[in-house]
């Protein structure tokens, strides 16, 4: 038996203000597999105790949410180092080639010299989360080599191993 569990809950994340900052998709839980570094440590504590049906408000404060910011990750270059030719403050987009490369925002334009911050938007903020908890399961040992949970639909929401070739489909 599986320690690691499939879990599916619904959320509206709120900063200390009570401004909604996101929301799961209305009738469409968020499912993921506990452990696996999918979901921010402080909520998935909060959940892994509740019973299902259960509705709590969660409070996750930097050290277990996004961290604190870290002014190291600040860093002015010049616009001829980025990927684009234009740049305006707000924007997003990945630091280099590797898919494990940050995301930095740009935070300052000024000639030809750019601001960025690869610090998340969320970091140093207490997380306010609505959370109803829809369902709690083991993880099948599909789900546990494949390292994500399968939706009821089948593995990753498709067609649970019917389709070509067979298997899940999933890239794991």
């Amino acid at each position: 038996m599986s320690t690691q569990q499939v879990i599916s809950f619904n959320y509206t994340l709120r900063n200390k203000a009570g401004e909604v900052l996101d929301q799961s998709p209305e009738g469409r839980p968020l499912e993921f597999l506990s452990g696996a570094g999918q979901i921010i440590e402080g909520l998935e504590e909060n959940l892994l105790t509740m019973e299902t049906g259960g509705s709590d408000e969660v409070i996750v404060r930097p050290e277990k949410g996004y961290g604190f910011r870290d002014e190291a990750q600040i860093d002015t270059v010049s616009i001829a180092q980025l990927p684009v030719d234009e740049v305006k403050v707000g924007d997003y987009f990945q630091a280099g080639q590797d898919r494990h490369s940050p995301v930095v925002r740009v935070v300052k334009v000024e000639g030809d010299q750019v601001t960025l911050d690869a610090n998340h938007p969320l970091a140093g903020e207490d997380l306010v989360f609505s959370v109803d908890l829809v369902a709690k399961r083991d993880a099948t040992e599909e789900e546990l080599a494949h390292g994500h949970a399968h939706s009821s639909g089948g593995c990753c929401g498709g067609n649970g191993g019917e389709g070509e070739g067979g298997g899940c489909g999933c890239s794991h």
